[in-house]
Formats: C-alpha cells, structure tokens, sequence
C-alpha cells in the first residue's frame, strides 16, 4: 500500500522515477567481547566474538561463538537433525519506501563439499521492525517470519574458503523495509532453515564461516581470523525520491515602498533576488523582477533575473529527477508576448548574494543550460513554473565544492530579439512584491509569490561498514537534549559529518578539518531517530542519534 501510494503520488507529478540502484554492503558486526578459541594444534588464540550469527540443531541453540554454521540437513544416521542458521545484519541506512532492486548474502565456505551433498534450505527473514540478537534461550525458529521466502538448493561442489551466494532474497527484504514500523538504521535478520531429506550417508548440510571463523592449520590455514570471511548482506536499491522546496529569504533590513495610492509601506528586503537591465544592476528592493527583451523602441535592451536559493540540503552527488522554478506573475501578457530565455546555474560551490557592484552576468555559469521560450498567456499573480532545470542542478551538486546546505544561484538569461512593439520579458513577483491597489490588490505583501525552487532528487545512503570492531567516532550526549552534539573522532584527521532522518534524506551536513573533537547544531531538527555518518577518506562509519 505504501509504495501504491508513492507511485501514484509521482505520477501525479508528472514524473517518471529512474532505476539506478545505490548499494549497501553489511557484515556481522561485533558485539560481544573476546573470546579463547583453541586450534586443533592445541594453540590458544583470541577472537572477537557477535551474537549475530546463530545456530540451531533442530530444537536446541548451539554455541554462539563457534568459528562456523552448518545449514541444511545432518542426515548421517547418527545425526538426523535440521540445522537452521539465523544471521543479523545492524544498521541497516535503507529508508521506508525504497525499491529493493536485488539482494543477496555472500558465504565464505568452512568445508569443502561434493555436489552429491544437496542441501535444501528455505531462507525467509524475521518479520520485525527491528530486530534483536539471538541468545541461548530462544529458537531461531520460534522467530515470527516473513510471508516471502527463498527455496535455496545448493548442489554445486563446494571448496574450502571460496565465496558462494545465495539466490536473489529482494523480495524478502523489501517486506521487512515496507513494515510501518521500519526506519533507516534499523537491524534486519535472516533466517536459513533445513528440512527433512532423510537418512543418506551425506551430511546434506552446508558449512560456513562464522564471525569467529579461524582458518585451521590442520585445514592448510594460517591460524588466524579473517574478517572478509564473515558473512555478508548485499542490497542494491532505488531510493525514493525526496522534495526540497525552497523560496527566496529576507537577508536584508526593512525598506519603505510606496503604492500607486501615495500610501508608504515597510516591506523586508532581500539581495537574493536582483534584476539587471542590460549591463547596469536595478535596485535589489524592486517588488518584481523583469526577464527577456524589452523590445519597445525606446528600451531596446536584454533584462536579465538572477534568483539565490539559501541552504539547499542536497547531498553532493545526489542523483537529481526533476527540478523547477515557480514563478508567480507580476503583469498579465498575451501569447504574443514571447520571451526567449536562457536558464543556467551559478558555477560555484557556495553563491553569495547580488549586489549593486557586480553584475549577474559576470558570475561564472553552468555549462548545462535549459532554454524555456514562454510563449503563453499569462493571467495576473497567477502560477508559472519553468522547464525541467534537472541538467543545472545535476552539475551543481556534482562540484567537488558542493556540501548540503550551501546556496545555489540561477541566472535568467534573455536575448536580443529586435525591436517590436511587444516588450518581449515576463514580469514576476519578487520578495518585495506588493499587491497594488491600482491593480486591484489589497496592497500588501505576499510571501506564498515568492519565487520558489522545487527540487526533486534521491539520495544513495547505501554505506559500506568499516570491517574493524572499534567505533571510529563517539557522540556525546546520546540522547541529546541541548541542540549540541559532541563528535570524537578516534583518529584525529579531515571527516565529513552527514546526518540523516528516518526517510533517509540527508538533513544536515558538516566538515571537520581538524581536532578531535567537533560540535555540531541540531537545534533546528525535530525529535526522533536520526543516522550520523562518518567519512573518513575512503571509509564510512554509522551510528544511531536520538533527539530529545
């Protein structure tokens, strides 16, 4: 129902949502203390130990930190028991709504097998919003589980420590992301149950490594752990598309505007939206802005708009769908008043705003450029929005400069299109606009006619976990109640801080340069669940932030 309901939501947009799929990459995680494991040559070793891989011999747990998991069927007339293998996979960074392309969980093998030793394994996964480690006191099968499943027959030979995969377990998954109770950062569990084949002289069961896996010397190993060995979830995913709307903010002080009536009215300003006609800047305080060709014969010149949109909270590299800009008119025109018009962004990582100095041609532009000739008729302070600017956006954001919350600056470009007794530029309302009482307005301002960016764009939060058992960064208070977060980082070097909600959507964005410890403002998001994640070079670490 959910993704009914999403799908409809953008086709009601009138927008179709690319396939590109984002990966994520999981292991099991460590999280229980160390362990003595003795080797077959009677050597003493030390290992890292995790309740997140079980295994269970037909109604009984076995050890939780035993270096491998059988799955299948022990029938060896001595044995005859299910083996049924449960695997728990932390910090899933998937968010509700996303469309679970493909998916699957990577074994390293613990023993060689023939491919007569058939194993018939039904995977499915626990049907919870979250779920808990296993333990010693309850079943793996006693867990509730998903209606999807996954027959999977293994009788392919098998060699010692070589790489084998499942089937593909998308369905599985997505089930457990459509749950109403499912949030990024959330644990999923898997579970691998045998059936009964019967008595055979083959053990029909699979041997894995475990998280405590040691290659055995008697086996032709070196005696020690092997983290890459460690079973491990795939998932290759569409994220949903997320909206970001923003309109042009006051950044200016208060300014006295006069009506066609004489009255005067205090107004607040903003430089976020400026008008430049030919080669000399208009007043930033102007209540509309013109963009085209004022082709009149006593004008004769090119009116270019520029429009700044502050703290855009888009990842770098977020894959832009569809993007627009909403204009609300300022004058009624015919359709014969054509206005050709360029759009292209401000090449730059971060836009400053206008000013009467510099005009918005000289600012360095996209190369990507969305031509929009308006060729309508427009009715007064009514809506328009331009062509898909998505191409401006897309190389915006992909700037190596470019971080969440920056500002983004787009140019309106008009052209010279001769002399006609048509002006030839649209006029929309800006910041300052005022409803004049001349044209029948109630003289004041309206801010629901500023202009306004949409953009509709989706965010790869797939994140690969670093295979070493020590956080790389602790948070401090965690739950937090002060709009103040501490981040300590354990190795003191350059870090880009994200921090993402429960729809998966990056929120808020931060870079620590240097020093050990960083604070970072929270203080404008609500309460609830939230992601931060940690880059550090090519390496990305997660932990869960309450909000209080």
């Amino acid at each position: 129902m959910k993704n009914l309901l999403f799908a409809i939501f953008m086709l009601a947009m009138g927008y179709t949502l690319q396939a590109q799929s984002a990966m994520f990459d999981r292991r099991i995680m460590q999280n229980g203390t160390n362990d003595t494991i003795e080797l077959s040559t009677g050597e003493l070793v030390i290992v890292a130990t995790s309740s997140d891989d079980a295994e269970q011999e037909q109604d009984a747990m076995d050890a939780l930190n035993d270096d491998d998991l059988d799955i299948g069927w022990e029938g060896e007339p001595e044995k005859l028991f299910i083996v049924t293998a449960g695997l728990r996979f932390q910090n899933i960074t998937i968010p509700a709504g996303a469309i679970i392309d493909s998916a699957f969980v990577e074994f390293c093998s613990h023993e060689g097998k023939s491919a007569e030793d058939v194993a018939k394994i039904n995977i499915t996964a626990e049907a919870t919003d979250n779920a808990v480690t296993f333990d010693l006191d309850n079943l793996i099968t006693a867990r509730p589980k998903t209606t999807a499943s996954v027959r999977w027959e293994v009788a392919e030979e098998w060699d010692l420590w070589a790489f084998y995969r499942t089937p593909d377990i998308k369905d599985i998954i997505q089930e457990v992301v459509d749950r109403d109770g499912w949030s990024l950062g959330n644990a999923l569990a898997l579970i691998f149950q045998g059936e009964d084949q019967g008595p055979s002289d083959l053990e029909n069961a699979r041997e894995v490594e475990g998280f405590e896996n040691i290659a055995d010397p008697e086996d032709g190993g070196d005696g020690v752990n092997h983290p890459e060995r460690i079973p491990r979830l795939v998932i290759y995913y569409t994220a949903p598309t997320f909206v970001l709307e923003r309109r042009i903010v006051q950044n200016g002080a208060n300014d006295t505007i006069e009506l066609s009536t004489g009255e005067l009215i205090i107004v607040n300003t903003s430089s976020d939206d400026a008008e430049q006609e030919h080669d000399a800047m208009d007043a930033l305080t102007d209540d509309d802005l013109d963009m085209g060709w004022e082709g009149e014969p006593e004008k004769l010149f090119i009116v270019t708009a520029g429009l700044r949109f502050q703290n855009i909270t888009i990842p770098q590299n977020a894959t832009i769908d569809s993007a627009y800009l909403r204009f609300c008119s300022h004058e009624g025109k015919t359709a014969e008043d054509v206005a050709n018009l360029t759009i292209v962004g401000e090449a730059s990582d971060n836009a400053a705003t206008y000013d009467l100095e510099n005009l918005i041609t000289a600012r360095p532009q996209t190369t990507a450029s969305v031509e929009w000739t308006v060729a309508e008729e427009w009715g007064l302070w009514e809506f328009y929005r331009s062509p898909d600017i998505a191409p401006v956006v897309q190389e915006i954001v992909n700037r190596a400069g470019w971080y969440s919350g920056n500002s983004m600056a787009f140019t309106m470009l008009g052209e010279d299109q001769g002399p006609s007794d048509l002006e030839n530029a649209r006029e929309v309302e800006a910041f300052e606009n005022i409803a004049d009482p001349e044209d029948g307005g109630d003289g004041v301002n309206h801010p629901e006619r500023v202009p306004q960016l949409l953009i509709y764009y989706r965010t790869n939060t797939g994140i690969t976990e670093s295979i070493e058992s020590k956080p790389a960064f602790i948070i401090s208070p965690n739950p937090a109640t002060n709009g103040i977060v501490n981040i300590r980082l354990v190795q003191d070097e350059a870090s880009v801080v994200s921090v993402y909600n429960q729809l998966g959507a990056l929120v808020l964005t931060q870079v620590i340069e240097n020093g050990p410890v960083s604070s970072i403002h929270v203080n404008g998001l609500s309460k609830g669940l939230y992601l931060i994640t940690l880059k550090q070079g090519n390496t990305v670490s997660s932990q869960k932030l309450i909000l209080e």
